[in-house]
């Protein structure tokens, strides 16, 4: 190869680089068009709204897992159980929008219970494959991307999620429903993040050839 190639070939790569971070970025914004709705009946509205697009962020990544089974091999059980994982948080989401904005009962705990115990029996029939992708988890695309959502849920949005922090930063003009408000568009924030995390595992997990 060339050296005039070679250039060509590295300033591709780095074409698709930017387009790809590009994209992702412009993923975060958009992921704001609730807070520019009518803010009419107000934080109801926005809150529902995000609560779905969780929800449907969280589906879209459940699926992708879905079809990266049939292309992933030996990884197959890895796909299952990353997928029967992302149906329980579905699960979760919708349970927050029906429950907690709707007030509609939604028996949400059993779902889950039954979706991480066969994400559980998967794993311990397949415990050498499972293990052997957590030792080289690091290696995959998209894992950054799901550490980063798992940071935002777990740490960042227990500070910024919290109606003290609010309190001592806006004083008198504290409204209850901010922490709320904040939280949700922080977890939809993560939901993307996961659903881009999981786009890049199943790419990795189905390229069979490399993994098996």
């Amino acid at each position: 190869m060339s050296i005039h190639e070679k250039r060509k070939l590295e300033l591709g790569k780095w074409k698709q680089t930017l387009l790809r971070g590009l994209l992702i970025c412009a993923g975060s914004l958009t992921i704001l068009l609730p807070a520019w709705l009518p803010n009419r009946p107000g934080a109801p509205l926005e809150r529902g709204t995000v609560e779905l697009m969780q929800s449907a962020l969280l589906a879209a990544s459940t699926v992708v897992m879905i079809g990266a089974m049939a292309h992933s091999g030996q990884r197959r059980a890895v796909c299952r159980v990353l997928a029967l994982i992302l149906a329980a948080a579905v699960i979760g989401e919708l349970e927050d929008f029906i429950s907690g904005i709707m007030k509609w009962p939604f028996p949400d705990l059993w779902m889950i219970g039954a979706l991480l115990g066969a994400a559980l029996i998967t794993i311990i029939r397949h415990r050498r494959v499972m293990l052997r992708f957590f030792e080289t988890i690091g290696h995959h695309a998209g894992a950054g991307f799901i550490a980063a959502a798992l940071l935002i849920i777990y740490v960042f949005n227990r500070v910024i999620g919290t109606s003290q922090f609010w309190k001592a930063t806006l004083g008198d003009s504290f409204s209850k429903e901010i922490p709320q408000i904040c939280k949700s568009y922080l977890e939809l924030l993560a939901c993307y993040f996961i659903l881009v995390g999981t786009l890049g595992l199943a790419i990795t997990l189905g390229r069979r050839e490399e993994l098996d």
